[in-house]
């Protein structure tokens, strides 16, 4: 499974990526929602994993141009600090399930095997 993690905080977007490649997912790691759009033009992705809070472009923006290209792609969406608004902002633009942070890793897994 072809993940792509869009996560601006670097060491927890890392523990992550490490995490789940130990679960032999494939993970690009990408840092803001420019990058995760650009990502998503040059590889073939089954899930994406987005922060909605981050520079340049967010993940729910992210999420909703993606999702014009393939409204068939799986997403989960997290935040530290989302409000009831961003919550369903993200479901509206595709998000299958949303984790507020602080999370387990082994929810994000759990979530990923159901996706399979």
């Amino acid at each position: 499974m072809n993940i792509l993690l869009a996560e601006d905080d670097r060491n927890l977007g890392f523990i992550m990526k490490n995490e789940l490649e130990d679960e032999l997912y494939t993970v690009d790691l990408v840092h803001d929602g420019v990058e995760a759009v650009l990502m998503f033009l040059k590889k073939e992705y089954d899930v994406l994993l987005f922060d909605i809070r981050m520079p340049h472009l967010d993940g729910i923006n992210a999420l909703r141009i993606i999702r014009e290209m393939n409204s068939d792609i799986h997403a989960i969406t997290f935040s530290g600090n989302a409000g009831d608004d961003d919550i369903e902002d993200a479901r509206k633009a595709g998000s299958s399930v949303f984790l507020a942070k602080p999370f387990e890793i082994q929810k994000v897994k759990e979530c990923l095997r159901e996706f399979c």
